[in-house]
């Protein structure tokens, strides 16, 4: 089959396999150490933590609570976590092992497989494929979230339904895509005959024996999962099931499959695990990139691979040394403060640093006369949603500033962190300053960072969320203002007896105005707080989101209508001057307000 032949091609060319993995003495010791003051100090009620090396499991061990209330122990063999995006790893199998079979083709327009819907030709002459699906390049937005777990339909019918917009050219930039790999599953149900669950179960699961998975919604067993204020959340399933939104499984199962990847073994499918581990995207060849479903996330020059999945209430950590043969897997059942579990990054990182010999970063020399003027600018990720409520992180997520400097370096802010230098060494790309990260600008208006999942654009001015939290400065006092200065104006001209002079409509009006905004501001915003308690809220289409939301297109009506208050207000000299410009005021609050409202997507309908 091709997919065998690529495979040795890929095998042949590829630096020859380590005969084993490094000695790991006291390695146990490590773990419980890391392990148990993480915990503590984050307060994650329960973990588990395998690490594979050699063909064995030299460490496979729970710590904490799985009910934390019942005092039930984790238990590596029994304890059930969800696994979320882990999933997709299966889905890419499943979907490479119908490639063996020649009933897929990685290539072919995924149009050629569907029936009962189509793919939008938003770019003619460049169709998705297989390989765009499974390497997050096939440019859609990520934008159906609102609703999906409160009523989970059939795989096919979802993705029938909530097709997102195709924002960029297929191939052109690494995006994050639920969407994309639920269409990847759909494509396996389609060519094998059998729900996508019943194949996984079938040609995944059983070969390796792994027999405390599953893909359908439900399968917790009684194990929870623990917000950042320790309180429990029964959210566990959504649409798109085979990009990880409800699967669950065990330590004991995941360390199966761990070690299925790290010893490459055929019952994955014939030459599968090779392909899925071998790089297949980048944005530049200096970069790192995509496996099929596995991230590259080099560290200290040693090849890492990643993948990791995130629920409310439940994080997984999957990790690949694929030339040590080492595997270390991490699953909690707790946001904890920190709001991701147990970081599995600072403990592989902790490993490697340990076990295996370390070298300074590459030395690279300046481009001469290169000039990087070009690629000054404000560049937001690709993973902020353009047409969903999601889109709303933008306002929370200050956009990365690239700043040029005279000798052809750059200086990013807000990437990865702080301040940070950058050197040129090709047209373009640049390496770190005393580090290993590199980036690159492989299109116009486009920065992409290595061993990322998203890449950045560049955005206009009008675009930053500076300028839109702005607007909501403004906004909110002027609608405190009106919530509280109307009803008191009018008590003190009842208590004096004047009457109201002027149509009473138009001051209801922005009284109406301010409370919408003022009520959404102070609501929405106590969800942005805590992400982990607002995702079951928005996956459940709960009343209280649905309430907000149209709060908000309430606002944006009024807007309109007080616009063309003020304009009469001020032609026709209603009021008293004072009065006409204490209305402009709020008008020009709740009119700030229904910009970002548009914006931001909370105008509907629909909400979900």
């Amino acid at each position: 089959m091709l997919l065998k032949l690529m495979t040795a091609l890929a095998l042949m060319a590829a630096p020859a396999q380590a005969v084993g993995p490094p000695a790991l003495p006291g390695l146990g010791t490590l773990v419980d150490e890391h392990v148990t003051a993480v915990m503590a100090e984050d307060k994650v009620p329960g973990v588990a933590v395998t690490v594979v090396a050699g063909g064995e499991r030299v460490v496979h061990q729970g710590y904490g609570w799985a009910d934390a209330e019942r005092r039930v122990p984790v238990d590596p063999e029994s304890t059930r976590f969800l696994i979320g995006s882990e999933t997709k790893l299966f889905t890419a199998q499943a979907a490479l092992q119908l490639v063996d079979a020649g009933r897929l083709d990685l290539d072919a327009d995924v149009n050629t497989y569907l029936k009962s819907f189509r793919i939008v030709d938003a770019y003619p002459g460049r169709p998705v494929t297989l390989r765009h699906l499974l390497t997050h390049t096939a440019g859609f937005d990520e934008d159906y979230v609102v609703g999906s777990g409160a009523d989970v339909l059939p795989l096919g019918e979802a993705l029938a339904a909530h097709q997102p917009a195709r924002v960029r050219p297929p191939g052109t930039g690494v995006s994050y895509s639920n969407y994309g790999v639920a269409l990847a599953g759909y494509l396996v149900q389609v060519v094998s005959g059998m729900p996508f669950e019943k194949y996984v179960e079938r040609q995944v699961f059983q070969p390796l024996g792994m027999d405390d998975s599953v893909i359908a919604c439900g399968g917790l067993h009684g194990t929870k999962a623990y917000l950042v204020d320790g309180t429990p959340t029964a959210v566990d399933c959504a649409d798109f099931a085979a990009s990880g939104a409800g699967p669950a499984s065990t330590a004991a199962d995941m360390a199966v499959y761990l070690q299925a990847q790290v010893s490459r073994d055929a019952r994955l499918g014939p030459g599968v695990a090779a392909e899925m581990q071998r790089r297949q995207y980048s944005e530049h060849p200096s970069l790192a990139g995509m496996g099929f479903m596995w991230e590259e996330r080099p560290y200290k020059g040693h090849r890492l691979l990643f993948k990791g999945g995130d629920m409310p209430g439940m994080h997984s950590y999957m990790f690949l040394l694929p030339e040590q043969g080492i595997g270390v897997h991490v699953m909690s059942n707790g946001d904890g403060t920190a709001r991701h579990g147990l970081d599995g990054f600072a403990l592989v990182e902790k490993i490697i640093d340990r076990y295996l010999p370390g070298s300074a970063p590459p030395e690279v020399t300046a481009l001469a006369g290169a000039s990087s003027r070009a690629y000054e600018g404000w560049y937001r990720s690709s993973g902020v949603s353009r047409g969903s409520l999601l889109k709303v992180r933008a306002l929370t997520d200050t956009p990365v500033q690239v700043t040029a400097a005279a000798d052809g370096s750059v200086v990013t802010t807000g990437l990865g962190g702080g301040e940070k230098r950058w050197i040129q060494f090709e047209p373009g790309v640049f390496q770190q300053e005393g580090g290993w990260s590199r980036i690159a600008f492989p299109e116009p208006g486009q920065l992409a960072l290595g061993g990322q999942t998203v890449v950045f654009d560049r955005i206009g001015w009008l675009e930053h969320s500076w300028l839109h939290l702005g607007l909501l400065a403004w906004a909110v006092p002027a609608s405190v203002i009106a919530v509280i200065a109307y009803p008191v104006a009018l008590a003190v001209r009842r208590m004096r007896g004047r009457v109201m002079h002027g149509p009473w409509a138009w001051r209801l009006a922005a009284w109406l105005g301010g409370v919408a905004v003022t009520v959404f501001v102070a609501g929405f915003g106590s969800l942005l707080a805590d992400e982990g308690r607002a995702l079951p809220l928005v996956l459940r289409g709960a009343p209280v989101l649905i309430g907000l939301l149209v709060l908000a297109t309430l606002a944006v009506a009024l807007a309109v209508a007080l616009l063309a208050g003020a304009v009469l207000a001020w032609l026709r000299r209603w009021w008293s001057p004072w009065a006409r410009a204490g209305y402009t005021l709020v008008t020009t609050g709740v009119v700030a307000f229904a910009v970002v409202a548009v914006l931001y997507n909370f105008v509907g309908p629909p909400y979900t």
